[in-house]
């Protein structure tokens, strides 16, 4: 089968659309992908002409971050694309093997991402279907962002059909945003960056924040609309709940913010900067010019783990009287037991010579449990020369003891 100079080898993938192709340029002898739009759609004009304006808007687009459409087929029964042709696989198909990935491929991938989405952004463009399938990764370790079919023009005098109905929901219903739920005419590019939260909430923990095996897609909506996603437990948590507040008000304005927080390293110790992708990819385009916030730094690959400072456990916060009965629910044996001995040998025979202290006895009991406790491993053993009320006045440092922190 050949598609005009275009001789077409073997099937890539198949969509509700249109069919991708790996095909080779009979005129360069190289090969690409050609994107097809499918029979039945051909007489329908408003696919046609969103199909059209996909190739359109990418054609537009140089970024190597974001897949280069070389040529347009527009003949009777024939309407597709040509593209770029990648080596490689989708984020989809990567994390389904790999699962949960490790901070510095999350950094490589997640900066590409950004800088992709961004420039979409900066083109007058949303997206409108951010998710792993549409982000390529190619041999090299670049990501590039495909699938512009239902992308949203901001510009409303524009001619072209990427403007879909407002009762229509346009997007994959696990990485929608609510305001997408909710009404498509009302999505902005905060949509996408909502979006890029889920995906990355996904890259962290490597499984979907929602199991679509157990609960309908109304009852999907329903959470996205209402509920948070659950905490990863990791520092990549502030970028997340950033990006997928439920109002946009609250929500990151733009990619650039988030890729200044991990610039500026306000998430973690990173060691180094971000200067460049990584130095396998220096035989490819990575030098942006597109923007004048200098946010091309933020394409390195990290090549260390990042380092989580640790400290000794300090004693600090001497407040009389400080939640007395607090246990934390992490009352140690050794530490029960040495406040035992300590207010047994002091605390009771001083209750027999002054009636009063009776009363405090358990108080003392339990306090010196508690500051036991605290002190944790910075020397519960120097509180044996003391007596057990000397412990009232000593307040340990809880975020810093030895058996986790205290809960709130």
């Amino acid at each position: 089968m050949k598609i005009k100079d275009y001789a077409i080898q073997s099937e890539i993938g198949r969509g509700g659309m249109a069919t991708v192709y790996l095909a080779e340029d009979s005129k360069f002898k190289h090969p690409v992908a050609i994107k097809l739009l499918n029979k039945e759609f051909i007489h329908n004009g408003n696919i046609r002409n969103r199909f059209l304006a996909e190739a359109r808007n990418l054609f537009k687009m140089s970024h190597p971050n974001i897949i280069k459409v070389t040529d347009l087929i527009d003949e009777g029964d024939t309407v597709a694309f040509v593209m770029e042709y990648l080596e490689g696989k989708t984020l989809k198909d990567y994390l389904d093997v790999k699962g949960k990935l490790t901070d510095e491929e999350i950094k490589k991938f997640f900066v590409q991402m950004l800088e992709a989405v961004g420039y979409v952004h900066e083109l007058g463009l949303i997206h409108r279907d951010i998710k792993p399938s549409n982000f390529m990764i190619s041999s090299k370790g670049m990501i590039k962002l495909l699938d512009f079919g239902i992308a949203k023009n901001t510009d409303t005098d524009a001619d072209d059909y990427t403007q879909t109905g407002t009762t229509q929901n346009m997007g994959t219903p696990m990485y929608m945003s609510p305001e997408q739920i909710k009404s498509t005419k009302d999505v902005t590019s905060q949509t996408d960056i909502y979006s890029l939260g889920v995906v990355l909430w996904q890259m962290v923990m490597g499984r979907k924040p929602f199991d679509t095996n157990t609960i309908s897609t109304f009852e999907l909506q329903t959470k996205i609309v209402n509920e948070p996603l659950p905490p990863s437990g990791t520092f990549w948590d502030e970028i997340i709940g950033g990006a997928t507040e439920k109002k946009t008000e609250h929500r990151f304005s733009s990619t650039i913010k988030i890729a200044e927080m991990v610039k500026n390293n306000k998430l973690t110790n990173f060691d180094q900067d971000i200067t460049q992708i990584s130095p396998q990819f220096n035989n490819e385009e990575t030098v942006i010019n597109h923007r004048t916030t200098n946010t091309e730094n933020l394409t390195e690959s990290s090549t260390s783990p990042p380092q989580i400072e640790t400290r000794p456990p300090q004693i600090e916060n001497k407040n009389l009287f400080k939640a007395p009965f607090s246990f934390n629910g992490r009352i140690r044996r050794k530490e029960f037991g040495l406040s035992f001995l300590i207010v047994s040998t002091v605390g009771i025979p001083l209750s027999f010579l002054i009636i009063p202290i009776i009363p405090l006895c358990w108080f003392i009991w339990a306090q010196g449990a508690k500051r036991a406790h605290d002190l944790g491993k910075s020397g519960w053993y120097q509180l044996i020369p003391f007596y057990a009320f000397v412990l009232l006045f000593v307040e340990g440092d809880q975020q810093a003891n030895e058996y986790g922190n205290p809960a709130k």
